[in-house]
């Protein structure tokens, strides 16, 4: 059996843009037909999904906002991840992504119950793993800045969603972000674990993190460089598009550059994964 299942076997416990992502079931709003920095004041939200909400705001950047109890991860919550990124990157006048969650969850990792109907399905748990790979190396390679407004908790599968992102920054007085895998004995597969250590600082930090699964508060998180700021929870998003503008810099980022970069600085991670990029 591959790595990669056992992952899944061991758990027990534009208006071209809105066009398209109305056909795959999206509910739309108008907005301006033609895109332009001028507007984007003016913008809602551009789709809404069952688990996701995305929204184009001011300056330029979208928020994408899971939205659905503990926000955990199956297959068609990363459907609509990719819709959700398909149509950023296809609005060019897009500058940055910021993700958030809840007031009680950023995201709570696998949905388990969803696991448990297909662990004794072998296609099914591969494409359960492959996709959930090929999200975290999408969103770690995004060719925009990226910021994850943790809002609150950030379990296992949501702390390595929040650490796919460039920077991140964690509500002050509510939520933890912890990689508890080892408690319900879950492997991680070699690109996860490859993943980990380039986000992760070596040595006392990694043993804390991965081995003994310990519970990070916002201002212990910010104090071993797991997430970057703490602010309020009436701050976070806004801190989080302020980053990333600060990210861009004046001069800004072309989207192919900063794409090359991140492949080279995730290199190690690449090697071992098997997917597309």
């Amino acid at each position: 059996m591959s790595a990669s299942l056992m992952v899944c076997r061991r758990l027990a416990g534009s208006s071209k843009t809105l066009h398209r992502c109305g056909n795959h079931g999206w509910n739309t709003k108008s907005v301006p037909s033609v895109i332009h920095p001028r507007y984007w004041r003016a913008m809602s939200t551009a789709f809404s999904g069952s688990f996701l909400d995305l929204n184009f705001q001011d300056e330029g950047i979208a928020v994408v906002a899971m939205k659905r109890g503990e926000n955990t991860l199956h297959l068609k919550v990363m459907e609509e991840w990719h819709k959700a990124l398909d149509a950023i990157e296809q609005t060019s006048e897009c500058r940055a992504l910021v993700t958030t969650g809840n007031e009680k969850f950023f995201c709570n990792g696998f949905d388990l119950q969803y696991m448990e109907t297909i662990m004794d399905q072998e296609r099914q748990l591969a494409q359960f793993v492959d996709e959930f790979n090929k999200l975290i190396v999408r969103l770690m390679l995004f060719p925009l800045p990226t910021v994850a407004a943790i809002s609150s908790h950030a379990f296992a599968g949501g702390a390595i969603l929040a650490l796919a992102h460039d920077l991140r920054v964690m509500r002050r007085d509510r939520g933890w972000v912890c990689l508890n895998e080892i408690l319900i004995d879950v492997t991680f597969p070699p690109v996860l674990l490859s993943f980990i250590r380039a986000k992760l600082a070596p040595g006392p930090l990694l043993t804390q993190a991965v081995l003994q699964a310990k519970r990070y508060t916002a201002e212990e998180a910010v104090k071993c460089g797991i997430v970057d700021k703490v602010v309020d929870q009436s701050q976070l998003v806004n801190t989080a598009a302020q980053m990333a503008n600060e990210f861009l810099g004046k001069q800004g980022i072309k989207r192919e550059t900063l794409h090359s970069f991140k492949k080279d600085l995730y290199s190690p991670v690449l090697q071992a994964y098997s997917g597309q990029v």
